[in-house]
């Protein structure tokens, strides 16, 4: 079905435009990014900006996503089915295990985590909901994908995988076995994969029907995940993962 209102199209490419690596633009930039009229582009803007959805920078003159985002993204993630079932659980295994616990969907090519939960000894925690990285690299991605369509993922693999630390898989074959032996023992590794000095481990959640909707992860830095620590916390978090499927 064809796009049938191509101002609300426009306007929603534009928000599209805005990243945490650009969180902030220019209307030139937007306009040649993609490809249309810088008046059109500023009277979307000049929308937008009075609806709360986009701020403007006065200092450069640039634009950013305005808090109108973070509210209907905090009314998203507190109503969603499940959300309450999977907020309660990572609490627990937080407080279990005394590390950071992640919950995450697939995204296109990317997890999109959508809740977190630390141990009360990390005092500076990042917000997580909205957050997004790469499947390929990170322990909920490599859970989820080893439980997801051979199309799919053949389809993540015909395309060259970045590589983000001298420990990123980049070789399509290698990346297959990975996932080969995730699939097998239940869980996956990411041994800074993503991050230097950062590991994780993570499972698949599946409703009770089976059907996968996310993963999740412990995380942590490395030299507190050894090999008997990761094995422990992946026997921890599938017996929580299973508890959540008999719940959604």
């Amino acid at each position: 079905m064809g796009v049938k209102v191509k101002s609300l199209e426009k306007a929603i490419r534009i928000l599209e435009c805005f990243s945490v690596k650009e969180p902030e633009l220019g209307i030139t930039e937007i306009s040649n990014r993609l490809d249309l009229k810088k008046s059109n582009v500023h009277d979307i803007i000049s929308t937008l900006l009075n609806l709360g959805y986009i701020e403007k920078n006065n200092e450069t003159s640039k634009y950013r996503l305005g808090l109108k985002i973070m509210h209907l993204s905090h009314i998203l993630s507190t109503t969603m089915p499940f959300h309450n079932v999977i907020h309660r659980c990572l609490k627990e295994l937080s407080e279990k295990i005394d590390e950071i616990v992640y919950f995450g969907i697939p995204h296109g090519k990317n997890v999109m985590y959508l809740d977190g939960a630390f141990p009360e000894k990390l005092y500076n925690t990042r917000w997580v909901q909205g957050m997004t990285a790469p499947l390929v690299c990170t322990g909920i991605g490599k859970a989820m994908l080893a439980f997801m369509e051979e199309e799919f993922v053949e389809s993540l693999l015909a395309e060259p995988l970045e590589k983000y630390t001298d420990n990123t898989i980049t070789d399509p074959d290698a990346m297959r076995e990975e996932l080969k032996i995730t699939k097998i023992r239940g869980y996956s590794i990411d041994n800074m994969e993503h991050e230097y000095g950062v590991k994780c481990v993570g499972v698949p959640v599946f409703n009770q029907y089976g059907k996968l909707i996310g993963a999740m992860s412990a995380t942590g830095p490395s030299l507190r995940f050894n090999e008997e620590q990761i094995a422990l916390f992946a026997e921890i978090l599938k017996e929580k993962a299973e508890s959540i499927s008999r719940s959604i």
